[in-house]
């Protein structure tokens, strides 16, 4: 029997990925701001490693935030809570079929979750049903084998070649490594 992998599932991981979120808070969210009232869609939300900022940083927005992972929601919906925030609902759901009218939200918010789907691309398209017209997303992904560089550097390459190779030995995830250059044929 195939066990799939889901992301952060496993009690370290889920500690490394609240880590990692504490560490790049400043970074990804020092400009997070949405409009009073807005409606904004949190894909692939996991143990909540980013909600609790984003509901915090934008108290008068609105967040559904949704997780393939039962287990993942619940560890989010406690965190949450345990922030006495109270703009965050959650549901469990397969992001390449949600259950949401198009055109609901505002905004989408996707942090870390493309780089571990077989078909991100397919993901983005499910997304883009549900985003108003005009509407915004931000994609925020850490997949050291999608790194770009400006200028190109042999050296920062080859480091991050070693990252590839060191997240590959780990064996979590039971699916091809997502290689957006690949995908959009632009190498």
């Amino acid at each position: 029997m195939k066990i799939s992998y889901i992301h952060g599932c496993d009690p370290r991981e889920n500690m490394r990925l609240q880590d990692q979120a504490s560490t790049l808070v400043e970074l990804l969210h020092s400009d997070t701001s949405y409009p009073a009232g807005s409606a904004i869609l949190e894909a692939g939300c996991g143990i909540g490693a980013q909600t609790v900022t984003l509901a915090r940083n934008c108290p008068n927005a609105f967040f559904t935030s949704v997780d393939i992972s039962e287990d993942s929601i619940n560890e989010a919906r406690r965190k949450v809570s345990a922030a006495g925030l109270t703009n965050v609902q959650f549901q469990q759901g397969d992001i390449f079929n949600l259950h949401f009218r198009p055109e609901t939200f505002v905004h989408i918010f996707v942090c870390f979750v493309l780089e571990h789907l077989s078909r991100p691309l397919d993901a983005l398209g499910s997304l883009k049903v549900v985003l108003k017209s005009g509407g915004t997303i931000t994609v925020i992904e850490g997949d050291h084998g999608s790194a770009f560089f400006h200028p190109d550097s042999p050296s920062a390459r080859k480091a991050i070649q070693c990252q590839v190779e060191l997240q590959q030995d780990i064996h979590k995830n039971n699916k091809e490594t997502f290689n957006p250059q690949l995908s959009l044929g632009l190498t």
